[in-house]
Protein backbone atom coordinates (compact mmCIF):
# COMPACT_ATOMS: atom_id res chain seq x y z
CA UNK A 1 0.00 0.00 0.00
CA UNK A 2 1.32 3.31 -0.80
CA UNK A 3 2.19 6.16 1.95
CA UNK A 4 -1.14 8.08 0.73
CA UNK A 5 -3.06 4.84 0.90
CA UNK A 6 -1.75 4.38 4.29
CA UNK A 7 -2.59 7.74 5.47
CA UNK A 8 -5.88 7.55 3.77
CA UNK A 9 -6.80 4.54 6.32
CA UNK A 10 -5.18 5.87 9.27
CA UNK A 11 -7.97 9.05 8.39
CA UNK A 12 -10.42 6.57 8.28
CA UNK A 13 -9.89 4.70 11.05
CA UNK A 14 -9.49 7.94 13.29
CA UNK A 15 -13.05 8.89 12.18
CA UNK A 16 -14.77 5.68 12.79
CA UNK A 17 -13.27 5.64 16.18
CA UNK A 18 -14.47 9.31 17.16
CA UNK A 19 -17.60 8.31 15.17
CA UNK A 20 -17.54 4.76 17.55
CA UNK A 21 -16.93 7.30 20.68
CA UNK A 22 -19.50 9.70 19.79
CA UNK A 23 -22.03 6.45 19.76
CA UNK A 24 -21.07 5.15 23.30
CA UNK A 25 -21.15 8.55 24.66
CA UNK A 26 -24.70 8.89 23.62
CA UNK A 27 -25.76 5.80 24.51
CA UNK A 28 -24.70 6.24 27.58
CA UNK A 29 -26.34 9.30 27.99
CA UNK A 30 -29.35 8.50 26.45
CA UNK A 31 -30.06 4.69 27.39
CA UNK A 32 -33.30 3.79 25.98
CA UNK A 33 -32.83 5.70 22.20
CA UNK A 34 -32.07 4.82 19.00
CA UNK A 35 -29.22 5.00 17.05
CA UNK A 36 -28.61 8.77 15.80
CA UNK A 37 -29.14 9.26 11.95
CA UNK A 38 -25.95 11.40 11.54
CA UNK A 39 -23.57 8.78 13.60
CA UNK A 40 -25.18 6.34 11.51
CA UNK A 41 -24.28 8.11 8.34
CA UNK A 42 -21.04 8.77 9.41
CA UNK A 43 -20.30 5.33 9.83
CA UNK A 44 -21.56 4.10 6.57
CA UNK A 45 -19.67 6.54 4.61
CA UNK A 46 -16.23 5.47 6.33
CA UNK A 47 -17.22 1.76 5.80
CA UNK A 48 -20.00 1.28 2.62
CA UNK A 49 -20.97 -1.80 1.89
CA UNK A 50 -19.45 -3.11 5.33
CA UNK A 51 -21.40 -1.44 7.42
CA UNK A 52 -24.32 -2.31 6.28
CA UNK A 53 -23.83 -5.76 6.18
CA UNK A 54 -22.12 -5.53 9.83
CA UNK A 55 -25.59 -4.27 10.77
CA UNK A 56 -27.28 -7.49 9.49
CA UNK A 57 -24.47 -9.66 11.81
CA UNK A 58 -25.39 -7.81 14.39
CA UNK A 59 -29.44 -7.89 13.86
CA UNK A 60 -28.60 -11.89 13.41
CA UNK A 61 -27.29 -12.01 17.19
CA UNK A 62 -25.21 -14.56 18.54
CA UNK A 63 -21.74 -12.49 19.04
CA UNK A 64 -19.92 -13.62 22.07
CA UNK A 65 -17.02 -10.99 23.58
CA UNK A 66 -14.65 -13.51 25.47
CA UNK A 67 -12.72 -11.67 28.48
CA UNK A 68 -10.02 -13.26 29.88
CA UNK A 69 -10.08 -13.55 33.74
CA UNK A 70 -6.55 -12.11 34.35
CA UNK A 71 -5.47 -10.59 32.00
CA UNK A 72 -9.21 -8.48 30.35
CA UNK A 73 -8.10 -9.41 27.01
CA UNK A 74 -11.12 -9.12 24.93
CA UNK A 75 -11.65 -11.48 21.63
CA UNK A 76 -15.42 -11.55 19.95
CA UNK A 77 -16.71 -15.03 18.30
CA UNK A 78 -18.55 -13.40 15.30
CA UNK A 79 -20.67 -15.67 13.36
CA UNK A 80 -20.41 -15.75 9.58
CA UNK A 81 -22.57 -16.27 6.67
CA UNK A 82 -23.36 -19.94 7.30
CA UNK A 83 -24.90 -21.60 9.81
CA UNK A 84 -21.86 -22.75 12.28
CA UNK A 85 -19.25 -20.57 10.58
CA UNK A 86 -18.07 -17.95 13.17
CA UNK A 87 -14.43 -16.01 13.26
CA UNK A 88 -12.30 -14.88 15.88
CA UNK A 89 -12.19 -10.97 16.39
CA UNK A 90 -9.91 -8.58 17.52
CA UNK A 91 -12.43 -5.39 16.29
CA UNK A 92 -9.79 -3.04 15.96
CA UNK A 93 -6.60 -5.21 14.72
CA UNK A 94 -7.55 -8.45 13.33
CA UNK A 95 -10.53 -11.27 11.87
CA UNK A 96 -9.80 -14.47 10.57
CA UNK A 97 -12.41 -14.31 7.19
CA UNK A 98 -10.88 -14.23 4.10
CA UNK A 99 -12.32 -10.71 3.47
CA UNK A 100 -10.08 -9.18 6.24
CA UNK A 101 -7.03 -11.38 4.49
CA UNK A 102 -7.64 -10.48 1.28
CA UNK A 103 -9.46 -6.83 1.42
CA UNK A 104 -7.94 -5.72 4.33
CA UNK A 105 -4.68 -6.38 4.62
CA UNK A 106 -3.95 -7.95 0.91
CA UNK A 107 -5.26 -5.07 -1.51
CA UNK A 108 -6.44 -2.09 1.53
CA UNK A 109 -9.64 -1.52 -0.21
CA UNK A 110 -11.30 -1.60 3.28
CA UNK A 111 -10.08 -0.78 6.26
CA UNK A 112 -12.08 -3.72 8.24
CA UNK A 113 -14.04 -6.20 7.47
CA UNK A 114 -17.65 -6.75 8.33
CA UNK A 115 -16.87 -8.67 11.15
CA UNK A 116 -14.70 -6.50 12.50
CA UNK A 117 -17.44 -3.62 12.41
CA UNK A 118 -20.37 -6.20 13.87
CA UNK A 119 -18.33 -6.60 16.96
CA UNK A 120 -17.57 -3.12 17.63
CA UNK A 121 -21.13 -2.17 17.17
CA UNK A 122 -22.27 -5.03 19.21
CA UNK A 123 -19.94 -4.06 22.15
CA UNK A 124 -21.20 -0.19 21.89
CA UNK A 125 -24.68 -1.32 21.09
CA UNK A 126 -24.72 -3.68 24.02
CA UNK A 127 -25.37 -6.58 22.08
CA UNK A 128 -22.59 -9.48 22.31
CA UNK A 129 -23.06 -11.98 24.89
CA UNK A 130 -20.29 -11.66 27.46
CA UNK A 131 -18.37 -14.82 28.80
CA UNK A 132 -15.30 -14.59 31.38
CA UNK A 133 -13.23 -17.25 30.73
CA UNK A 134 -9.36 -18.08 31.99
CA UNK A 135 -6.81 -16.40 29.35
CA UNK A 136 -5.73 -20.17 28.46
CA UNK A 137 -9.30 -20.56 26.83
CA UNK A 138 -8.58 -17.65 24.52
CA UNK A 139 -4.83 -18.69 23.57
CA UNK A 140 -6.42 -22.01 22.83
CA UNK A 141 -9.30 -20.25 20.59
CA UNK A 142 -6.69 -18.34 18.76
CA UNK A 143 -4.42 -21.05 18.23
CA UNK A 144 -7.10 -23.10 16.37
CA UNK A 145 -7.33 -20.53 13.98
CA UNK A 146 -3.30 -20.52 13.33
CA UNK A 147 -3.61 -23.91 12.13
Amino acid sequence: MSTEGATKHLNIARAADACFADLQAYLEANPYSDVPDDILASLHMLFGKNFAKALEVVDGGGIVCYIGEQTGRRVYKVPGRRAGDSYIVFPAHYCACQSFLFDVVGRGDAVACKHQLAARLASVLGRAAHSRVPDTTIAHMLLEHCT
